[in-house]
This record gives C-alpha cells, sequence and structure tokens, in this order.
C-alpha cells in the first residue's frame, strides 16, 4: 500500500530533525497537510535556517505535486512554543 502524504512528510521530517523532536502533523481542507516541529536543534538556527533545513529534506523526499500540497510548517524548539502558548493564554 502506497504511503500517505502525512506519512511521507513525517519520514522525511523525522530524517531531517531526529525522532526525539515532537512533530504533529495535520489534514487540511484540498487534501493538504501542515503541521508543527518541535526541536531542540533548533535553538541555534534562524527562522529561515529552520525552514531551509526541513525543506531540504521534504524536496528529497516528495515529488514537486506532493511539496505543493504542504500548507505550513511551524518550526520552534520547546521553549518558544510554551512561551508563545502562555502568552496566548
Amino acid at each position: 500500500m502506497a504511503k500517505s502524504l502525512k506519512d511521507k512528510v513525517a519520514d522525511a521530517l523525522k530524517e531531517a530533525v531526529g525522532e526525539g523532536a515532537r512533530i504533529e502533523l495535520e489534514d487540511v481542507p484540498g487534501d493538504k497537510v501542515g503541521g508543527l516541529v518541535l526541536s531542540g536543534s533548533f535553538a541555534s538556527q534562524s527562522a529561515s535556517e529552520r525552514q531551509d533545513h526541513i525543506w531540504k529534506h521534504l524536496d528529497a523526499h516528495l515529488s514537486p505535486f506532493e511539496r505543493t500540497r504542504i500548507v505550513f510548517i511551524v518550526t520552534d524548539t520547546p521553549a518558544e512554543y510554551e512561551a508563545l502558548k502562555t502568552a496566548t493564554g
């Protein structure tokens, strides 16, 4: 059975940031995928470096059409995510 887009994205993200990262993906209307990656490995990287890093892996694992079906991937450290949750209540 062929892997779903969500499974392919999860595999690429795990390769990019390691098994210890928190990866949450959700289905988005229109047969698309979005999600969140929390990893301590992002601490020394700028926002653009984080995105460049994960998209390098997504590009390697997905077809051009599959990549157009990813609407967003948020890349934060666990501390950044908790601070944002606290600030927004």
